[in-house]
């Protein structure tokens, strides 16, 4: 599964990437950023900042999308409650 929230204009953010263990290496997770990146390249607009947080080799994948790094330019921050 996987999903882009934001508010289809201005700020977008990829998440909830994610593949069960026993399908993962089959290309799933491929084929799941191929149609997010459909919908971002259809349902949003060029201005739109479209982000998204890689946790552990994801960056691989998502590389291959056209994301890239935002070091030093910006840097990802989260707040725990």
């Amino acid at each position: 599964m996987g999903r882009v929230v934001g508010d289809g204009g201005c700020f977008a953010q990829v998440v909830d990437i994610c593949i069960l263990p026993s399908y993962q290496g089959q290309g799933l997770g491929k084929k799941i950023m191929q149609d997010i990146k459909k919908f971002i390249n259809e349902q949003l607009p060029e201005s739109c900042y479209v982000s998204l947080l890689a946790d552990g080799q994801a960056n691989k994948l998502y590389e291959q999308f056209g994301f890239q790094d935002t070091m030093p330019k910006s840097r990802g921050m989260y707040f725990k409650k």
